[in-house]
């Protein structure tokens, strides 16, 4: 008994290889598109939320004046309490580290915000003001709220 085989094609090795390889690798296309939309969104909600950010910590009233001069946000605030005590970046601080802080602080040229309580006694406000000064800090400010009214 004879056996005839027809319409057979003998594939080498590697191209039978080949075409295993072509049938089972699929390409995987990743589409860009959605992930653009979120983080274009992200961006979108940040910049909108960011002036709603207050900052919390140390209740201060600030003196109510006429004739005030806009400034940038200064680099480092040192705030003084109706209970004349002195905060650097929020952090109690006596007047010697206040001292070498602010000379650290003139030498890398930093702005410096003086943000007093208006019942803090005028003679802590001027010591911290002469301490800045004798540091050297250029730009010193005192920080005040708009009068509004006669």
């Amino acid at each position: 008994m004879a056996f005839r085989l027809t319409n057979v094609s003998v594939l080498s090795w590697r191209e039978a290889y080949q075409q295993r390889q072509a049938k089972t690798t699929t390409e995987m296309l990743f589409d860009l598109a959605p992930l653009v939309d979120v983080i274009f969104t992200l961006i979108l909600f940040f910049m909108l939320t960011s002036p709603f950010v207050t900052q919390w910590g140390i209740k201060v009233t600030l003196p109510a004046l006429k004739n005030i001069t806009p400034v940038t946000i200064s680099e480092v605030e040192i705030t003084i309490t109706a209970d004349n005590q002195i905060l650097l970046a929020g952090k109690p601080v006596d007047k010697t580290t206040l001292n070498n802080t602010l000379r650290t602080l003139a030498q890398d040229n930093k702005s410096v915000a003086i943000i007093s309580d208006t019942k803090a006694q005028l003679g802590v406000v001027l010591e911290v003001r002469d301490l800045a000064l004798e540091a050297g800090v250029k730009q010193l400010h005192i920080r005040a709220k708009v009068k509004t009214g006669h």
